[in-house]
Order: structure tokens, then sequence, then C-alpha cells
């Protein structure tokens, strides 16, 4: 068991540079659902991300170590294998995921975000954009635990992430997330979410995960 833990985490690297839109997000329309954060977006420039993002069916919190219970508790199964994570992972394996986790976000590498649920304020998933990267050719990122699919709550942590990230990086135009090939219903939620196609990209020459980006509204 140990060496399968630590054959994990060795690859969590690679793992981490496709970050796979799983078929644990389910989007929901809501218009006219955001508050003014959203739906009239503030174009003023940030010099760094606010702690706390209130919307109307979620809020977005910074990570912090006082979440790393509740984070690997809602992390579930499901969740780590439509991400591609190991099926069986300790609360070490987490711990120290979310140690490097944090790292990156305290360095300014990865906008990241915990999602919870305004209405009983549990932690329920977690949001990324990451830095570019040649080694980590996908920024973005998302999970939303099964017990609280649909109803627009991934949608909405979308816009509000997109929002701070464009007021941080007002000379960004966009950000890309990728896709594998299979998985359809993750495609096709992250298209529906308001993602565009720019391509593929290729592993051993061959067509491997869609590229789609978010672009600067």
């Amino acid at each position: 068991m140990k060496h399968i833990i630590a054959t994990a985490w060795n690859a969590l690297r690679t793992r981490r540079s496709l970050f796979i839109i799983g078929t644990t997000i389910i989007l929901a329309a809501s218009a006219g659902s955001y508050y003014w954060f959203v739906s009239k977006p503030c174009e003023s420039i940030l010099t760094r991300p606010p702690e706390e993002i209130k919307g109307k069916i979620i809020t977005l919190r910074t990570l912090k170590k006082d979440y790393f219970i509740d984070y690997h508790n809602a992390f579930s199964t499901m969740v780590r294998q439509n991400l591609e994570f190991p099926e069986f992972i300790t609360l070490d394996y987490t711990l120290k995921y979310l140690q490097d986790q944090l790292d990156k976000a305290q360095k300014g590498k990865i906008l990241l975000y915990c999602i919870f649920d305004n209405k009983d304020n549990k932690l329920i998933g977690e949001i990324e954009i990451r830095e570019k990267n040649d080694e980590d050719p996908g920024q973005f990122g998302w999970w939303i635990n099964e017990a609280y699919w649909g109803g627009g709550r991934a949608q909405e942590a979308l816009k509000l992430i997109a929002n701070i990230y464009f007021r941080l990086k007002p000379h960004e135009k966009g950000f890309i997330a990728h896709v594998r090939l299979w998985n359809k219903r993750g495609y096709h939620a992250i298209k529906k979410a308001g993602f565009v196609d720019v391509g593929y990209f290729y592993e051993g020459g061959q067509a491997s995960r869609y590229i789609v980006e978010y672009r600067k509204k």
C-alpha cells in the first residue's frame, strides 16, 4: 500500500498537468442568478485575490489549512475517478497534495478557491486557474462533490473566479482547459459553461484532449 501511495504521489504532477474536466460537474442554466459581482462585473484592477467571494448559491474562499479535512471528505472516489486521481487515497496523501497547492497559491502560481454551498456552508468542491506553463499546458480545473451536482453551482463558481482572474491580470484575454476525448459529458459541460474550442492536444502523435478556452467578456 505504501508503494502504491508513493507511486501515485510521484505521478501527481503529471496528473495535475491534465486536471481533466470530470463528469462530476453538471451545469444548469441560471440566468440572472448572480450577484452584481458577476452580472455587473467591476472592472477595477486587483493586486491580490480576495479571500472570499460571495455569490447567490455558492461562496468561494481561498484555501486554508483549516479546510484540509473537509476537502478530503468532499474529494470523493467518484470525483477522483473523473479527474484521474488514484482510486484509493489516504488523508496523508490529501494533506501533502493540498500543502503543495497552498504553497503555489501563496507564490501566485495558481488562483485557487474552495467552493462552499450557501445553504449549509459546507465545502463542496474546488476551482482553480493556474499560471501558463509549457510543462502544464492546461490552466483551468474544477470539481464538485456529487451530492451537490446541478443547480448552477459550478457555473456560478466559474463566473466568480473568472471575474477575479481578469481583474488580477487585465492583460490576459482568456485561459484554457484540457478535456480528454473520451470525456464527452465533461466536454459538453464545459462548453455549456462558456468555453470555446481552440484545438487538440497531442500525445504520442495522437489527439488525446480537447483544448477549450474561456475568453474575457
